[in-house]
């Protein structure tokens, strides 16, 4: 094999090794979870227009996107305690916000929960219990900032 030859081979690996590490980053990038913020005006407009089934599965699918789950697998996603327990502060604010607002104190979201229980286990508690904690942390930040 000539030298034209050797120099071709060597480009050929040098290109498929590039492609390889190119497409290795790639995968994962794109394997990476992005957080989906929840699409609060939706959920607004379907409190707005008294279409509380509706609401209902949105606002659980909002919860499931604010946890990180998939909401596009076919089986239902049950929810625990312990995704209650890490369940993001400002999601939970903005839900009890909205459901409040829209209804005018009259259903609020952490009841809504029940409808979904369906021999899960009671979830009450750890939205009281989470809710509590933000609120606590609500408290914590905004002492901080005026200090």
């Amino acid at each position: 094999m000539g030298n034209r030859e050797k120099v071709i081979v060597a480009l050929g690996i040098m290109a498929s090794i590039t492609s390889l590490v190119i497409g290795m980053a790639r995968t994962a990038t794109i394997s990476e979870k992005i957080r989906v913020k929840p699409d609060y005006e939706r959920l607004a407009n379907l409190l707005a227009a008294k279409q509380f089934t509706k609401a209902e599965r949105q606002t659980y699918r909002m919860m499931l996107l604010a946890l990180g789950k998939d909401t596009k697998y076919s089986d239902p996603i049950e929810l625990n305690q312990q995704d209650i327990a890490k369940f993001p502060c400002e999601d939970l604010r903005e839900l009890e916000k909205i459901w409040h607002g829209y209804t005018h104190g009259t259903i609020h979201f952490r009841n809504k929960i029940m409808s979904w229980q369906n021999g899960q286990q009671n979830l009450i508690p750890a939205i009281n219990s989470r809710s509590n904690s933000c609120k606590i942390e609500e408290n914590i930040n905004s002492t901080a900032l005026s200090q």
